[in-house]
């Protein structure tokens, strides 16, 4: 493990944690309307490539309903997108 190796997750865990920190102090005092805030952020760094807001397409969900639904020949009942707020996002 050289140099960048440790710096580059050194600085993804300080981040992360920072972030997570600024959000809950936020939160405790502003309440959704901080996590709003945060998601506007989020959906405005889309221009320039982040895709985080998806997070059902970033682990798969769209994946392994569809091996839900095979295994039970189209009748599974425990699927996460169908009805989900992200439904759409999948449609295109």
């Amino acid at each position: 493990m050289g140099y960048k190796f440790q710096f580059v997750t050194l600085a993804g865990f300080h981040v992360l944690n920072h972030s997570m920190f600024k959000l809950a102090y936020d939160y405790k005092d502003r309440g959704m309307a901080a996590y709003s805030e945060f998601q506007q952020s989020e959906f405005s760094s889309e221009s320039k490539g982040y895709e985080a807001t998806r997070h059902q397409r970033e682990v798969g969900t769209g994946y392994f309903d569809e091996v839900s639904q095979v295994i039970a020949g189209g009748t599974s009942s425990t699927t996460a997108l169908t009805g989900s707020t992200e439904e759409e996002q999948f449609a295109h």
